[in-house]
C-alpha cells in the first residue's frame, strides 16, 4: 500500500514533463513555420497594342497557380492554387507604367518554374461604338523560374496584350501574355522581352 502514493506521484511528474515537453517541442515549430514563407505578389498591366480600341475590357479572374521545380519527385508536382485578392479589373486602367496587383499572399518558401493566370472570361466593349465584344483568351501557364525567400517579398508583372486578329478571319480579339518582370525585395532579376 505505501508503493501506490509514489506510484501516483511518479505518474503525476511524467504526466507534467510530458506537456511541458510538448509545449516546448510545438511551440518553436510553429514560430519557424512563420519564419519559412515569403510574400508572392502578382501584379497586371497591358502592352498597349490594341488596348485603344476599348473603352473597357473586363478580366474576371478565377486564380493564380505556381509550379514549384520538380526536383528528384517530378512524378508528384503539381500546380499550387492561390485565390486572387482581385477578382475582376478593367485592363484599359493599367496600361504603359501602371498595374495593379491581383494577388498578395503568403506562400511557402521554395524554388518555383512556372506561374499562371488563370481567367474565367475576358469581355470589352468597342470604343467606336459601344459594342459588346468577346476577346479570347490565350493566356496559358508561362515557363518563370523564381524563388519564395523567407521573410522577403517576390513580385511577378505579368504583362498582358490584346490584339487585333479581324484581319485573319475567323479570328477577331485575343488577349495573351506578351512577357514578364521578376522582383526580389525590390530588385529586379528577370524581364522578357529585355528591356
Amino acid at each position: 500500500m505505501a508503493g501506490h502514493p509514489k506510484t501516483a506521484i511518479g505518474a503525476f511528474i511524467v504526466g507534467i514533463s510530458c506537456v511541458g515537453l510538448l509545449i516546448v517541442f510545438f511551440t518553436p515549430v510553429s514560430g519557424a513555420a512563420n519564419r519559412s514563407q515569403g510574400t508572392l505578389e502578382v501584379r497586371l498591366k497591358d502592352h498597349r497594342e490594341a488596348i485603344g480600341d476599348f473603352s473597357r475590357l473586363e478580366l474576371a479572374i478565377d486564380r493564380i497557380a505556381i509550379s514549384p521545380k520538380a526536383g528528384l519527385m517530378f512524378w508528384q508536382v503539381a500546380w499550387n492554387h492561390i485565390a486572387p485578392s482581385v477578382k475582376s479589373l478593367d485592363l484599359t486602367q493599367y496600361t504603359g507604367d501602371k498595374s495593379i496587383a491581383v494577388l498578395r499572399s503568403s506562400v511557402d518558401a521554395g524554388s518555383f518554374d512556372g506561374v499562371h493566370l488563370k481567367l474565367k472570361g475576358v469581355k470589352g466593349i468597342l470604343k467606336r461604338d459601344q459594342r459588346s465584344v468577346k476577346v479570347k483568351n490565350l493566356v496559358g501557364p508561362i515557363k518563370l523560374s523564381f524563388e519564395i525567400l523567407p521573410q522577403r517579398a517576390t513580385v511577378i508583372i505579368l504583362d498582358l496584350m490584346v490584339l487585333d486578329m479581324s484581319d485573319h478571319p475567323p479570328r477577331a480579339y485575343e488577349l495573351a501574355v506578351k512577357g514578364y518582370e521578376l522582383y526580389t525585395n525590390g530588385k529586379l532579376i528577370d524581364r522578357i522581352p529585355p528591356g
